[in-house]
């Protein structure tokens, strides 16, 4: 693929799973789909083109974690490089209780 046929969306879904965010695209489809899963702010179906500069914030079961999208990765070995850690928060055990 030429730089200039490099797509400039990616859907949700599959960003998480190709920068190694989340092992499986089910599992990825899942979270957004259940809510856990912020694209700039707002809660976004696993469908959602990304691209880079968005924001996307996860709720992990211990951590909510903040990061950038600096480039739309290709393939799994380009992942971590793809995006940066804005912030990451720690959850406590109370708000884990349903």
């Amino acid at each position: 693929m030429r730089d200039s046929e490099k797509p400039d969306k990616l859907r949700l879904d599959l960003f998480l799973k190709r920068s190694r965010l989340v092992k499986r695209r089910s599992l990825a489809s899942k979270i957004c789909e259940n809510g856990w899963v912020k694209l700039n702010g707002r809660q976004a179906p696993p469908g959602k083109g990304v691209r880079a500069g968005d924001e996307i914030e996860i709720l992990f079961p211990r951590e909510k974690v903040l990061i950038r999208v600096e480039e739309l990765p290709r393939s799994p070995a380009q992942g971590q490089s793809s995006y940066t850690v804005i912030s990451t928060e720690k959850i406590e055990d109370d708000l884990l209780k349903f």
